[in-house]
């Protein structure tokens, strides 16, 4: 199956600091409702999440001059995945965004964060069509085998087939989040069904092959006459 991202994600935050936690809170409101006016300009969507407030303890002796209070806001913000992401960045950062990537509260380290996923919104749906392919496929390669016997009397799979693994992977091989490389995955079983998907850090189409595990329990033989 190709999957092609249709969505970009920024995702980050937002700080402002002072004296007192309600003047933090009211600059960063004035930033947020800026930033969402932009947004919707560009047909984009904001979502918010965490609001985290912040103290810096002063130390002992130390003439400190940064402003104690910082007020945290998380938010990731969607547009379509041919969006100007540089340049919508720049006018981003312009309006207040300071916190990049998943780690808001500790971003002046030297790590690298991703702040633009890409992500197909749709992708639920697609992944329960590879699935219905790849059990299409593994019925009609058991039919076609000896092992099927007089059990196979259509090539449509039946309804009651217990799913037990599917895997889903990419030919490719892509950045993960974490720094590192591999391929894409996913696994689906029947102890979980709704796996988080990985982000992509590209707007790249990935091809992705299913090899799935199922059990066919064949019907009981009627009752011999005596």
């Amino acid at each position: 199956m190709e999957l092609t991202p249709d969505q970009a994600v920024i995702v980050g935050g937002v700080s402002s600091s002072a004296l007192k936690p309600t003047d933090a809170a009211d600059q960063l409101e004035k930033q947020l409702a800026a930033m969402k006016t932009y947004v919707t300009q560009q047909h984009g969507e904001m979502q918010l999440f965490e609001r985290v407030r912040t103290l810096k303890t002063p130390q002992p002796g130390r003439e400190e001059t940064d402003l104690p209070f910082q007020v945290v806001q998380r938010l990731q913000i969607t547009f379509p995945a041919n969006a100007p992401v540089d340049a919508i960045l720049d006018k981003l950062i312009e309006l207040g965004f300071d916190r990049f990537g998943e780690n808001i509260l500790n971003n002046y380290g030297n790590r690298r964060e991703a702040v633009v996923r890409y992500r197909e919104g749709n992708l639920g749906t697609k992944l329960k069509d590879l699935q219905q392919q790849c059990t299409d496929n593994a019925w009609k390669q058991w039919c076609a085998s000896q092992a099927s016997g007089e059990n196979c009397k259509s090539l449509t799979p039946p309804t009651d087939l217990d799913l037990q693994m599917f895997n889903i992977r990419s030919q490719e091989t892509l950045m993960r989040p974490d720094g590192g490389s591999g391929p894409w995955q996913m696994q689906i079983s029947r102890m979980q069904q709704s796996p988080e998907p990985p982000d992509l850090l590209g707007n790249v189409t990935v091809h992705l092959e299913g090899n799935i595990v199922l059990t066919y329990r064949a019907p009981a033989p009627p009752p011999q006459q005596p």
